[in-house]
């Protein structure tokens, strides 16, 4: 799995902080892996100096090293008390003798894209370290909007405060898309709401808008896709009498949405939900071969939505 660029330079901003503090023009080295050796890097590590007392070797792009790291056991027995290193990479091989022996007596600190609930922890965390006020909804416009683009999040984050300074109250949904510089159109959150409370007609109207904006099809499709599995999710939650106060974790969503689930899950039986399902994965097999991905959804949404139509085709029992 690749690395987000974002949170890796905050990992990093953080090391350096706890280990140099703020003064580090003559405090930190700073290295590219495809330019130097393992033999240099350790000597950058061993070497003092007289302006700093704590020093911080940092290699970008560790994964591309040249040599065979062979004077990196001596060192891991005897390193440098004033210096620490500090080695980024994407996909470091662990098949080799020197990452072997370095991942065992390293700290390591992940930075793998964050996604799902991770994803939107981090979010909200952001927004409440910024003590910026949103309604629930606002806050799921950013979500969507933003997605796990951790670094348009501060940016978009910045230009949030800069509207909120000397307003009184929370921000709207529609404050929140005017800020982020698409007007009021209509997010993807937003489509997976109306599918999943089968309000057909405002669901094809949302459908028209964003693919009009640019949205990509497989894109609408997923979102739809996850609005059927959380139904269904939603359905077996409560036929299983899962406590009310765990199903916002159970089926990770915020807790304003549960009662919301829960009313629409009762608007679908297993066997509509089993032909949604199998219309929108027609429509993302139509998609891939060719056909007019438009065609294809808007005539998925139609079949998915309706009501009473089993898997088989005949009447279901509600």
């Amino acid at each position: 799995m690749g690395a987000d660029t974002y949170l890796a330079e905050q990992v990093l901003e953080e090391l350096l902080a706890s280990w140099v503090g703020g003064g580090r023009a003559d405090s930190v080295q700073v290295l590219r892996g495809d330019e130097t050796s393992w033999g240099r890097v350790l000597e950058a590590a061993r070497t003092g100096s007289l302006f700093a007392s704590r020093r911080a070797v940092v290699v970008r792009g560790a994964d591309g090293l040249k040599g065979e790291g062979d004077e990196l056991s001596a060192y891991l027995e005897d390193p440098s008390p004033e210096a620490r290193l500090v080695f980024m990479a994407v996909k470091p091989d662990k098949r080799r003798v020197v990452w072997k022996k370095l991942l065992e007596r390293a700290q390591s600190h992940s930075a793998e894209p964050l996604k799902g609930r991770a994803a939107r922890g981090y979010v909200a965390d952001q927004v409440r370290r910024r003590k910026l006020a949103l309604h629930d909804e606002a806050f799921e416009e950013l979500f969507e909007r933003v997605g796990q683009d951790l670094r348009r999040l501060m940016g978009e984050l910045e230009k949030l405060e800069a509207f909120a300074e000397g307003q009184k109250g929370p921000l709207s949904a529609e404050e929140v898309a005017a800020v982020l510089g698409r007007g009021l159109a209509q997010p993807l959150y937003r489509i997976g709401d109306a599918f999943t409370t089968r309000r057909r007609a405002e669901l094809l109207a949302l459908m028209e808008t964003v693919l009009e904006e640019g949205e990509p099809p497989l894109k609408v499709l997923a979102t739809l896709h996850y609005a059927a599995r959380r139904i269904r999710a939603t359905r077996a939650l409560r036929d299983a009498r899962v406590p009310r106060e765990a199903l916002a974790t159970r089926l990770g969503v915020p807790p304003f949405k549960v009662q919301e689930l829960m009313e629409a899950s009762r608007e679908w039986t297993e066997a509509e939900l089993e032909t949604a399902v199998a219309a929108l994965s027609e429509a993302d097999r139509r998609v891939k071969t060719g056909a007019d991905a438009r065609a294809a959804i808007l005539a998925a949404v139609v079949e998915a939505t309706g009501k009473g139509t089993g898997a088989t085709g005949t009447r279901s029992r509600r």
